[in-house]
Formats: C-alpha cells, sequence, structure tokens
C-alpha cells in the first residue's frame, strides 16, 4: 500500500502525475485493485466521471472494494482519487493544447505569440458574430427597468463589471453580482421587465446555472456571453456565442478568449447606444463633462470613456 500523503506540494505532485503513481502501485495491488487501476489506466476520463457503482459495474468489484482503493493507492478516498484525477486530466490537456503555442514563431518574440494568439481570436470571432442574438439581446437590454451582470471566477467576473462599467454610461440601471450568494438572491428579486447577462467562459459554474434558473423562473429575460455548447447557453433565452478553445496558446500564456468576450461586450454596448439614440447621447456627454474639471480636456478622447 501506498504511503498516504499529506495534502501540501505531495498533492500537487500527485495531481501533475497521477497516472504515472498508480502504475508504481500497480504490482503491489490486490488482484481486485488491478482490475480498478487497469480501468483507470485504460480510460482516465471514464473513470473520472463515474460514480462508486458504475466503477464496481464496470469492473466486477464489489463497491466497497473501490472506495478502498483511493486509500490503496495513496489518497484519502475515492471522491479525493476522483479530484486529483480530474485535476491531472486538466493539467495533461493545458500543456496538449499548449504545444502549438509553445512554438516560437519567425520572430522569436513573446509579444510576436501573444499579439498573433488575440488577433486570430478576434477574427475568428468577428466573422462569427452572431449579429440576430445580438439584435434580440440590445433591444432587450435597451428596454430593461433592471440589467443584472453575473461572472463568477478569474476573468469572467472582471468582465462582469466591465459591463457595468458600460452599460451605465447609457443611463441603464446595471449592477454587477460576482459573489455566488447575491447572485441568487439578486435573481430571485427580477420580473418580466429586467434583463439578466451573463458573462462565462465555460458556461458551466454552478451559481451562474442556478441565477439563470431563477431569472428565468421569475420571468426575466436571460442573455449570455458563453460558449453555445455549455450547459448554461442551453438554458438562457439570448446565447451570444464565444468559443472556447485555447488550441495554440502556450500555458503560461494569458487565454486570448478574453479578447473575444470584449469585442462582443463592446458590440453589444454600442449598439443598444444606437438603440437608445438621443438618450445616449445626452448620457454620454454628461459623464463626459463630469471628468472634465479632473484633467481638463484630453484631445481625441472618446466620449465613452
Amino acid at each position: 500500500m501506498a504511503t498516504k500523503p499529506h495534502h501540501t506540494d505531495t498533492t500537487t505532485n500527485m495531481a501533475t502525475d497521477l497516472l504515472s503513481l498508480v502504475r508504481e502501485v500497480y504490482p503491489s495491488l490486490s488482484k481486485s485493485d488491478k482490475k480498478i487501476a487497469q480501468f483507470l489506466l485504460d480510460s482516465p476520463s471514464q473513470f473520472a466521471s463515474a460514480s462508486v457503482k458504475e466503477v464496481s459495474a464496470i469492473t466486477d468489484v464489489s463497491e466497497a472494494t473501490v472506495v478502498r482503493f483511493g486509500r490503496n493507492v495513496g489518497c484519502e478516498g475515492f471522491k479525493d482519487l476522483k479530484i486529483l484525477l480530474s485535476q491531472h486530466l486538466a493539467i495533461v490537456q493545458a500543456f496538449k493544447d499548449s504545444e502549438e503555442g509553445n512554438r516560437p514563431r519567425p520572430s522569436g518574440s513573446y509579444l510576436d505569440n501573444v499579439y498573433h494568439a488575440a488577433a486570430r481570436e478576434l477574427e475568428f470571432t468577428a466573422q462569427k458574430l452572431p449579429l440576430e442574438a445580438m439584435e434580440k439581446a440590445a433591444q432587450a437590454i435597451s428596454k430593461a427597468n433592471r440589467v443584472f451582470i453575473y461572472g463568477t471566477g478569474g476573468s469572467s467576473a472582471i468582465l462582469a463589471t466591465e459591463v457595468q462599467n458600460r452599460l451605465f454610461r447609457l443611463n441603464i440601471n446595471c449592477t454587477a453580482y460576482i459573489d455566488s450568494y447575491l447572485q441568487r438572491m439578486s435573481a430571485a428579486t427580477m420580473n418580466e421587465n429586467d434583463v439578466a447577462l451573463f458573462v462565462s467562459s465555460t458556461g458551466r459554474p454552478a451559481s451562474l446555472l442556478d441565477s439563470a434558473e431563477l431569472a428565468d423562473y421569475y420571468g426575466a429575460t436571460t442573455v449570455a456571453i458563453t460558449d453555445s455548447n455549455s450547459p448554461l447557453a442551453r438554458n438562457i433565452d439570448v446565447c451570444l456565442n464565444v468559443e472556447l478553445s485555447q488550441s495554440g496558446v502556450a500555458h503560461n500564456q494569458p487565454n486570448p478568449m478574453r479578447f473575444s468576450q470584449l469585442l462582443v461586450i463592446d458590440c453589444l454596448v454600442h449598439r443598444i447606444a444606437m438603440l437608445l439614440g438621443d438618450k445616449a447621447e445626452s448620457t454620454l456627454k454628461r459623464v463626459r463633462a463630469s471628468v472634465a474639471s479632473m484633467h481638463g480636456i484630453v484631445p481625441q478622447q472618446p466620449i465613452g470613456d
């Protein structure tokens, strides 16, 4: 039996090379544990999503044996094993995706790599911008009494606040929520005159899915800037598709997907301003004038900033 690790750097190392660890302890495992280990090594993705009952049925061993297997390979238990396996698979995928991105371009410059990655993302998104969906979203937001904007974790939360930063300048009553509790609570206050706008790279966070369900239940129009193949996209009224992809991006390079998300946000806000017409123009001028005394008149400063 492998020595149970402490949950510090050792756990991180297990996540990065879990399959090697299982191969290492394989000869010392019992006959039943070897069946489970072989299933894990042959089909790690399937194993990561399987329940104790499913692993038991596939390997023809008892459920109790499956539960003990995690401890027998050095984890705290079966659940801990699955978490480490999922982390391992995520790390493997990240490095696989980054292989092309790690290849130096002709200039050999990291600046060149970042620039080209961003340019590719923007071009790809611009070619596939869902204009019909964009119009539906813009129309709904321009007529809404309230717009609640939701994002969680990493760049999505930051982008949610950026949407608020853009919309309030058009005198739209809007609030960004990045706390999971506030997301659910605010969604429960919505009605048919409101819009819930979600920003999510993966379209999978539970708090966003729950908030979308609540907002929809209470009659709000739901809009999402997310991957159209995600769980979130399947449960909202309007999806502004930004595909989840990091192919060709080095694992240590910021994902250029956020440039695509910003492009969609800027296009959406620009269209909303067009729909609001003089109302938006008047508000933008007032906003611009309010900060002029702080830094004076800056030539060519966009009125929207």
